[in-house]
């Protein structure tokens, strides 16, 4: 069953949850394509984040058959997730050492961000807080109340639109990227950073 020609279509909270996409965020090809459809590509991920490894590495670390590891690390390579890495330094020259092909920034990396981001955070909450009754006024004039939800219901949808709206004008404006097209036609941009736990 599909949707009818002319039907306008729901944009739901993330494109990641839709096979129609298009509308949000840059990072949703990543789950929308199904680039990490398992654990055993996050947790390759996860070791060769610390520092390269091999096939054979990454098979004895995670008990499987490095064939299996082999047909992964394909996939990854594919979807571009992983490179190879250059610069690690190589037993054999036919050995091939695997790396993210994304940023990954380290805990104190993270630190030096951290003081800056914050403020910025708490500029955004008191700027959504201070506007909150024109926000309200606004969810007054809708429907949205007849048809039993609140402007509490709503508030993840609202932060979400000037979230994305504020991205949309520095994307605009160059202070940052629009989505990097894959060689397998997927669009996306990606990070991971390393978790507190892991400092």
């Amino acid at each position: 069953m599909s949707i009818p020609k002319g039907f306008k279509a729901l944009q739901f909270a993330c494109e990641c949850t839709s096979s129609r996409g298009g509308y949000s965020d840059p990072w949703a090809g990543i789950a929308q394509n199904k680039l990490l459809p398992d654990g055993t590509k996050e947790e390759i991920l996860n070791l060769v984040a610390k520092e390269p490894k091999t096939i054979a590495q990454l098979a004895k670390l995670l008990g499987r058959s490095q064939p299996s590891i082999h047909r992964h690390i394909n996939d990854m390579m594919s979807s571009e997730l992983l490179r190879e890495s250059e610069e690690w330094e190589r037993k054999y020259p036919a050995e091939r050492y695997y790396e993210p092909n994304f940023p990954v920034v380290k805990a104190d990396e993270r630190a030096e961000f951290e003081e800056l981001c914050q403020e910025m955070a708490e500029h955004l909450a008191d700027l959504f807080n201070k506007r909150r009754k024109q926000l309200e006024h606004a969810f007054d004039k809708t429907d949205l109340a007849k048809r039993g939800w609140t402007f509490t219901d709503l508030a993840h949808y609202l932060y979400a639109n000037v979230q994305r709206g504020a991205r949309v004008l520095l994307e605009e404006g160059g202070a940052l990227p629009p989505r990097k097209k894959r060689q397998n036609g997927a669009e996306w941009i990606f990070w991971a950073e390393e978790s507190k736990a892991n400092k």
